[in-house]
Order: structure tokens, then sequence, then C-alpha cells
């Protein structure tokens, strides 16, 4: 079976069950927390499929990476019961993204040459806001790289209005141009 499929079925059973018990938001950020976890230890997976670890000691350190919280635990009991802990991350990215969808959450990636202002960001959320959209999470990232302006991601769509970007555009255009005369 495809471990996506696979990943979501873990993920959809985990937000009805947090749904029953209230605690749909906590699960989210602990799932939050557990994949940026896994993204900065990537040796915790490796380590999660160590024969020398008992079940209760993986269960141990996949809570260790979040809030103590009895759904979560037992989500994580689940998850190394059925020998899954490598979909975990899968797991997550699928909570999160459900969790956004039933809450009506946009997530916003904004890039910057330098550090966006308050003003800026406020701006940046009042665009998104509204239209279905309850909240608005968003991310901020400095990258000098991209010269100057702006790289606006969010709902699978990518607006770049960098200066970088805009060279790159330049450059393509001439070669494009270029090609034809030969």
């Amino acid at each position: 079976m495809n471990s996506g499929t696979i990943s979501m079925r873990y993920a959809r059973a985990l937000l009805a069950y947090a749904k029953e018990q209230g605690a749909e938001e906590l699960i989210y950020e602990n799932m939050t927390r557990l994949l940026h976890t896994l993204v900065i230890m990537r040796e915790l997976p490796v380590l999660l499929r160590a024969p020398s670890l008992s079940k209760r000691e993986r269960v141990e350190l996949i809570c260790s990476a979040v809030e103590d919280n009895p759904v979560f635990k037992r989500f994580a009991e689940l998850v190394v019961k059925e020998e899954r802990e490598e979909l975990l991350p899968f797991m997550a990215h699928g909570y999160i993204s459900l969790y956004r969808e039933d809450k009506n959450i946009l997530a916003v990636d904004f890039t910057t040459a330098v550090e966006a202002s308050d003003e800026l960001k406020e701006n940046v959320v009042a665009m998104f806001t509204g239209n279905g959209v309850a909240k608005v999470e968003l991310t901020c990232r400095v990258n000098p790289s991209i010269l100057g302006g702006f790289v606006c991601e969010a709902a699978s769509k990518r607006l770049d209005a960098s200066v970088a970007g805009s060279l790159e555009n330049i450059r393509k255009q001439l070669v494009k141009e270029n090609r034809k005369l030969v």
C-alpha cells in the first residue's frame, strides 16, 4: 500500500480522535513540533528503527519531542505498535494539512532580502485574510540572494517579485531570442 495513503489514514484518524477529545489544537502544535524535530534531528528516524530500542522507549522518544498529552501518547503507541515510525513525517504533514483545511488556516511563506517590517507583515496578512480564510500563519524568511523584492508562497501558488527572479526571467528571454538568431 502507498505510504501516502497510509499516512493520511493515520492523520485523519488522529484528527477525528483529537476533535473527540477536544485536543486538536494541542495535537496541531505537537505535530508541528514533531515535524520540526524530525527535520532538525535527521538521525531521529534512523534511531526510531534501531532494534536495540524497546517499543516503550520508542514511544517515549517520540513523545519527548512534543508537549506531553495522552492523545498524542496514544497516537505514538499505535504508530510504534504497527511499526510505522518511518511514516511519522508524512503523518505530521498530513495532520497539519487537514487541521489547516478544517480551521480555514492559510500558511503563507514570505521571503525578503532583508528583515520585513511589522507593517509589511501586517499588510501581507491583511492581503490574504477574508475570502473564507479565518487565519493566516505567516512565516517570514530572510534570503539575501533574492537581492530585493519578495517571494510569496501560499496555497500551492508562488509569486516571485524578487530582483533575482526578474533577472533570471530576463536572462531566459535573451537566451531564447539569441537561439532564434543562430
